[in-house]
């Protein structure tokens, strides 16, 4: 049942076919976070579906992004998932779950609480023009003037080995210099590069004066939320102003080009916080204060408000809370590898 996907790659047929059950049952922004490379997946004999979770501690997992089944076998999946678990000796938490799926997790005894939000396009009605996005607007024009210029892999950019090295001297650049931390677990993954599937994973680079300095990948949306993630980016430190916002911009046009429903931003924890997303009965009053006060005060722990500016800046017309499970209610030890697990802390 359980497995420990470590280091799947595309030709692996166990991930092949964990993606096409992405693409027929989830319905989740980032369930394709199953896939990631130290993430396990759960199956139960006779349903077609999974859960994707990780080991925290010796005595918890964690699971993300929901329950990927029909729907009227995710309870049944749920109920295993759980009994293994607790076979395993391991109490769940349950992270980035949206409103149908922390209902469920409620009915089975969980602690359920708002951790944040995810801010969604539609891109059919998206556009940049007006008053609202003057701002958005003059940085992308000043990126384009620098001589900035955005290709995607594997279309306007060959996907050679030196490309592959020069996103990888990205990363490093970028590791270097940052100062916050990036929710391990909850973002995707480039993979290896001859594992590169574009009808799943999308990266568009910025060039300038022909090397790369910036890029973002995009991965796949299933579900009621179909269309591409804006998901992992990251750039050199010296990328001059608005560099990341002529990517997204160029992505976005080619992705309404295709007739892709959506682009989502993704979750950001800590944000859009209100009493009215709280499930009654469900929720813990104690759990509520700690996110609140977090949110106003634990910069240091993640940047939320400086992920939310930038995603509020797409005018996002979706938004929708997302919540986090505690089996047996939310203990300080759960919350700690948690936290311990996305690398939060």
């Amino acid at each position: 049942m359980g497995r420990n996907a470590s280091a799947p790659a595309l030709a692996d047929q166990e991930t092949i076919k964990a993606v096409q059950t992405l693409r027929t049952h989830a319905d989740h922004p980032s369930a394709l976070l199953a896939i990631n490379r130290q993430t396990a997946r759960f199956c139960a004999p006779g349903i077609d579906g999974l859960i994707a979770y990780r080991l925290a501690g010796r005595r918890h997992l964690v699971m993300v992004a929901g329950i990927a089944a029909a729907h009227d076998h995710r309870a049944a999946l749920l109920d295993t998932f759980l009994l293994w678990a607790h076979r395993e000796g391991r109490k769940v938490v349950a992270v980035q779950m949206l409103h149908e799926d922390a209902e469920l997790f409620a009915s089975r005894g969980f602690s359920v609480n708002q951790i944040g939000a995810s801010y969604s396009v539609r891109l059919d009605r998206f556009k940049i023009s007006g008053t609202p996005f003057i701002k958005l607007r003059n940085k992308i024009s000043r990126a384009r003037r620098s001589g900035v210029a955005v290709l995607e892999l594997g279309v306007d950019l060959p996907a050679s080995g030196n490309v592959w090295d020069a996103v990888a001297a990205i990363d490093r650049a970028w590791i270097k210099d940052k100062g916050t931390k990036e929710l391990a677990f909850l973002i995707g993954e480039l993979g290896a590069p001859e594992a590169f599937d574009r009808a799943i994973k999308r990266l568009f680079i910025a060039m300038a004066d022909d090397v790369p300095v910036a890029y973002i990948l995009y991965t796949a949306s299933f579900g009621q939320h179909a269309g591409w993630m804006h998901d992992l980016s990251r750039r050199n430190p010296d990328t001059a102003a608005g560099v990341m916002e002529l990517v997204n911009i160029t992505a976005i046009e080619r992705f309404k080009a295709e007739g892709a429903p959506m682009l989502n931003f993704g979750f950001t924890p800590l944000t859009s916080l209100a009493d009215s997303n709280e499930l009654p009965g469900a929720y813990s009053r104690a759990t509520a204060w700690v996110f609140r006060q977090l949110a106003q005060h634990g910069s240091v722990i993640y940047p939320a408000q400086a992920q939310l500016q930038y995603k509020l800046k797409w005018a996002p017309d979706l938004i929708q809370p997302e919540y986090i499970a505690f089996q047996k209610g939310a203990t300080a030890g759960g919350l700690w590898q948690f936290l311990r697990l996305t690398g939060a802390i």
